[in-house]
């Protein structure tokens, strides 16, 4: 029986300080598991937090972006029909000051008064285009910007042509340089207008 109880002495001494040990050590792990979590929860909470004020205030200069957008869109819109309106000013114009057919199908004699009227109505338009054009230049793309290049070149260049001569019955030559090279220029201008518009 001795021999029992110093086996169970043994195993007290050994045992129990073991378990106690464990016990200690997982109430330690316990505390320091907690003590983490909770931690965690609170880093968890600041940053989303934070998360939420980055998202609402990348809303708001993404609405903010939106809203500059939309106005220079309206603004280029605008810009676009303008300078169509003086596009078509400007070519109907310059086809009334070359067109010797108006005197010839109504039987007028050329009169230097009309003559000079229709001059000075194209160069007042071509003016006033050409400035409005330069103080909206930004609003088109390099191409579009190109093509009003060679409209304003091409209808100087057919009215200098046409000043030069003079008005008569072989001057059909400014007309039909006003078909074959400023109508295309015109047309390959509405063609872009109406890509930028997304048709």
């Amino acid at each position: 029986m001795e021999q029992y109880n110093y086996i169970l002495e043994i195993f007290k001494n050994s045992i129990i300080p073991v378990l106690i040990a464990l016990y200690l050590t997982e109430k330690v792990k316990g505390n320091v598991k907690n003590s983490f979590d909770k931690k965690l929860e609170d880093v968890k909470k600041e940053h989303t937090i934070e998360i939420s004020r980055f998202q609402t205030e990348l809303t708001h200069l993404k609405s903010k972006d939106n809203f500059k957008f939309t106005k220079l869109h309206e603004k280029r819109l605008i810009v676009l029909e303008k300078t169509y309106m003086y596009i078509n000013i400007a070519s109907e114009s310059l086809k009334i000051y070359v067109s010797p057919i108006n005197r010839i199908i109504s039987n007028r004699p050329f009169d230097d008064n009309e003559d000079e009227f229709l001059k000075d109505e194209f160069i007042k338009i071509i003016d006033e285009f050409t400035l409005y054009f330069n103080h909206n230049r930004i609003y088109f793309d390099e191409a579009v910007e190109n093509l009003l290049q060679e409209f304003f070149t091409e209808s100087i260049l057919i009215f200098a042509v046409h000043f030069r001569e003079g008005v008569a019955d072989d001057n059909l030559f400014s007309l039909k340089q006003l078909n074959e090279k400023l109508l295309p220029i015109k047309k390959q201008i509405e063609i872009k207008f109406r890509e930028l518009l997304g048709e």
